[in-house]
C-alpha cells in the first residue's frame, strides 16, 4: 500500500470496524489508530483507493487521507 494513497477510517465501536472490513474485502488492514488521530474505539481501517462511501453506516466516525507527513479529514 503506497503512503501516498493511503486512507484511515476510524468508527465508533470495534464491531464496526470489523464489518467494514468484512464488506470491504481484501485490500483492508484493520490496525490502532495512528497517535495523531482519535477514535472511540482506537482500531481503523487501512484502505488505498477511493473510498467507498456506500460501505460507511452509522459505525463510521471519520475517514482520513495521508497529507504529507499528515492526515486530512475527509469525511465526518
Amino acid at each position: 500500500m503506497e503512503s501516498g494513497d493511503q486512507k484511515v477510517i476510524t468508527f465508533h465501536s470495534h464491531y464496526g470496524a470489523l464489518l467494514f472490513r468484512r464488506r470491504y474485502g481484501e485490500g483492508c488492514a484493520l490496525r490502532p489508530v495512528p497517535r495523531s488521530l482519535s477514535s472511540s474505539c482506537g482500531t481503523a481501517a487501512f484502505i488505498s483507493g477511493d473510498i467507498p462511501r456506500e460501505l460507511f453506516d452509522e459505525n463510521t466516525e471519520a475517514a482520513y487521507e495521508r497529507e504529507g507527513s499528515g492526515w486530512r479529514k475527509i469525511y465526518g
